[in-house]
């Protein structure tokens, strides 16, 4: 994830185990490699499924926040929910902290089961909005979960009202203009956006509705074939990628969406199968440690 031109990566120890380091691309190689998490997680990534349509997951789901209150950055992390989820404070905390949820997990979403053949459910990495507040896909058709990085708290945000029964496959969740928004594939040729405007009060309103004529059918893929993967120009632009399948070494084709023309256009760029997109700005922010 990034924020405020810091960027949070993995970086790779062996076939098994990853670090999670902070780093600045703009002012030069110096990292800050995290201490291992309290959950004993190796933030490792694998394959679901067998040759050739095996599919890229990872076992956990991590970001980087600042909180405005103590001017501060942390880190998030889970791969447990039964376990809860795990905060580490650049500059002050020698370890992980960890956050029980507040409510009772009767069946816990794992990520650090031996074969993915054998898990149903994959921790992503949240959507980070602001770097204040980050919300995690949690594989359900009513929720999701929230967590406010300045108090800390972990809350169940409910999804939108759309009129009908929501199928937890046909949604994405990306930032939009500093808000979360929930993009919802309701047909083959049609998308609606919502979004949440008051987090506090779980409010959404529905701000887009895509819609696909039979000339636009003929160039575009089918919707339920596309990901939002996320927005720029303040909301004004929604990237989406065709999954077409499931190889290693293969292109997924991108499209744009133009909230003001209204249009869906295709863009000359592809990214790689399991390539991730993160929006970044550049920045001379550094982080303080005991040393300085």
């Amino acid at each position: 994830s990034s924020c405020n031109g810091l960027v949070l990566v993995y970086e790779p120890i062996s076939k098994e185990v990853n670090n999670l380091c902070v780093k600045n691309l703009l002012t030069g190689p110096t990292s800050l490699t995290l201490p291992n998490c309290l959950s004993g997680c190796t933030h490792k990534h694998g394959y679901h499924g067998r040759a050739p349509g095996r599919i890229l997951h990872t076992y956990c789901g991590s970001a980087l926040g600042f909180d405005p209150l103590t001017k501060v950055y942390k880190v998030v992390h889970i791969n447990n929910d039964g376990y809860g989820i795990e905060v580490f404070t650049i500059g002050s905390d020698k370890t992980w902290r960890k956050v029980p949820l507040p409510w009772p997990v009767e069946k816990p979403r794992r990520g650090d089961l031996d074969k993915f053949e054998d898990m149903k459910f994959f921790w992503r990495d949240p959507v980070s909005i602001k770097g204040q507040v980050f919300h995690w896909f949690v594989d359900s058709e009513k929720y999701i979960f929230s967590m406010d990085i300045s108090n800390e708290k972990v809350s169940k945000t409910k999804l939108p009202y759309i009129g009908k029964t929501i199928m937890k496959e046909h949604y994405d969740l990306v930032a939009m203009d500093e808000k979360l928004a929930f993009v919802y594939k309701g047909s083959e040729s049609k998308i609606d956006v919502w979004v949440l405007n008051d987090f506090g009060r779980q409010v959404w309103s529905m701000e887009h509705s895509i819609v696909a004529n039979w000339e636009e059918e003929k160039k575009l893929p089918q919707f339920m074939k596309l990901v939002a993967v996320a927005t720029w120009r303040n909301g004004e632009v929604i990237m989406f990628k065709a999954i077409e399948n499931f190889v290693w070494d293969h292109h997924d084709f991108i499209y744009l969406y133009d909230t003001k023309s209204k249009e869906m256009k295709e863009f000359k760029m592809k990214l790689q199968y399991a390539t991730k997109f993160i929006p970044h700005r550049t920045s001379l922010v550094r982080w303080r440690t005991e040393m300085d």
